[in-house]
């Protein structure tokens, strides 16, 4: 049976049975699975027009066709036909090294739209606005914000997105051993990586308000698993529950009116290591 977080003088320390270790792993992976399936989609949305916008917008030193610019202008009234040709000539040769450098090139998209995955939504909420609609009774904001974060996700997201991917493969990585402790930096990592995976239950499980929560939470042993979703509630709640433990003993650290008590400290087998 597992033991939830405890801090020590070593650090946090629980203990997982193989199977339950096993699930987290497999739930850690399957959130880092979904944000890589975004991001490469999102990239691949943005690919074509970014090739396009590459191929028609106008630069310094590129004429687009059909146009006169200055230097045609001038060149009409050179008093030397051959002079004008042979720069023509050298301008030209310039433009297609200057083409041929940035051919490769793919400039970003200004604007990328929210996912439609409810599970992605919750890992990546809007900037701007609200992820359940609410203010939609005015269009016109609604319609300001939707734009904004469009904007700022082309910007932001990946970046959000990798954050999460860094959190989720350490957070593998220290299942490796049933048998966790943590310092304070992957306490964190911890922390958020578990939290992501109760995003993604709860958005498969449709948790939107206390009602739906209550009836989730009311799944509370194994023999109850009869189904998919029942089997994700208890996963949900054991997730809810591993992470309460952790939350818990890290606010414990926290200084209380400019004390800098250590956790436990009233404790005398604070310091000593689960057995």
């Amino acid at each position: 049976m597992a033991e939830g977080f405890r801090w020590t003088r070593r650090g946090y320390r629980a203990r997982l049975e193989p199977a339950e270790a096993r699930l987290l792993r497999g739930l850690f992976k399957d959130v880092a699975t979904l944000l890589t399936g975004r991001r490469d989609d999102a990239a691949g949305d943005s690919a074509a027009p970014a090739r396009d916008a590459a191929s028609t917008a106008p630069v310094p030193g590129r004429p687009d066709e059909g146009m006169t610019t200055a230097a045609d202008s001038a060149s009409e009234g050179a008093s030397s036909s051959e002079q004008a040709g042979d720069e023509s000539a050298d301008g030209s040769a310039a433009d297609g090294a200057f083409w041929s450098l940035v051919s490769g090139l793919s400039l970003g998209a200004s604007t990328r739209e929210a996912p439609a995955d409810p599970a992605l939504l919750r890992l990546l909420p809007p900037t701007f606005g609200s992820p359940s609609g609410a203010g939609a009774d005015d269009p016109g904001k609604a319609a300001a914000d939707a734009q904004r974060d469009a904007e700022h996700r082309a910007d932001a997201e990946d970046l959000l997105i990798d954050a999460k991917l860094a959190d989720a493969e350490r957070a593998r990585e220290l299942l490796r051993s049933t048998e966790l402790r943590l310092d304070d930096a992957e306490a964190l990592a911890f922390s958020r990586a578990l939290n992501d995976v109760r995003l993604v239950l709860s958005a498969r499980l449709g948790i939107t308000d206390a009602q739906s929560a209550a009836r989730v939470h009311s799944v509370d042993d194994w023999k109850h698993a009869a189904d998919e979703e029942s089997a994700m509630a208890l996963l949900y709640n054991f997730t809810s529950w591993l992470l309460e433990s952790l939350m818990d003993q890290m606010l414990r650290g926290l200084p209380e009116d400019g004390r800098e008590d250590v956790p436990g400290a009233e404790d005398p087998d604070a310091g000593e290591d689960i057995r």
